[in-house]
């Protein structure tokens, strides 16, 4: 890359976005947000064999072969997509992924505690359990993302 005419680094858009975030905080926010994908890929895949999934048979039905998997794989593909919006955005320091992350996880946050007394009334304690671990790790996420020293990098 050339210098500009004043001798320092380059800047604007030949300069690139940065591909390392900046703080400690904002690499944190990036692991959580890691961490939360598999922690929701792991509480839906728990759901789904545990049979207390967005797929309840109810009892004396059959239940339609194959339909758990579908429903598990496209589950899959929807919170990657959703993960994905985040991850990208904040790794780049843009705001928006910031507040789509804000956005989904509060709502993930929610919806587990609203699951969580089902599960355990219920009986699946396995699917509480992951719902539970789902739920701390959004929590932190939130509490990070709150910090001061990440909303500075972001722009």
């Amino acid at each position: 890359m050339a210098q500009n005419p004043h001798g320092d680094a380059p800047h604007g858009p030949a300069a690139g976005p940065p591909h390392r975030p900046g703080t400690a905080g904002l690499r944190l926010l990036l692991r959580l947000t890691l961490i939360s994908f598999a922690a929701s890929v792991l509480d839906g895949v728990v759901q789904g064999l545990t049979g207390s999934g967005p797929v309840l048979v109810p009892r004396g039905l059959t239940a339609v072969p194959g339909l758990s998997t579908a429903v598990l794989a496209a589950d899959l593909v929807l919170t990657t997509a959703l993960y994905t919006l985040v991850w990208f955005p904040l790794r780049r320091r843009l705001q928006w992924g910031w507040v789509l992350g804000l956005v989904f996880c509060s709502l993930a946050v929610l919806g587990g505690v609203f699951n969580l007394p089902v599960f355990v009334l219920d009986g699946h304690l396995p699917a509480a359990a992951s719902t539970l671990v789902l739920v701390a790790v959004n929590v932190l996420w939130l509490t990070v993302a709150g910090r001061s020293d990440v909303r500075a990098v972001l722009r």
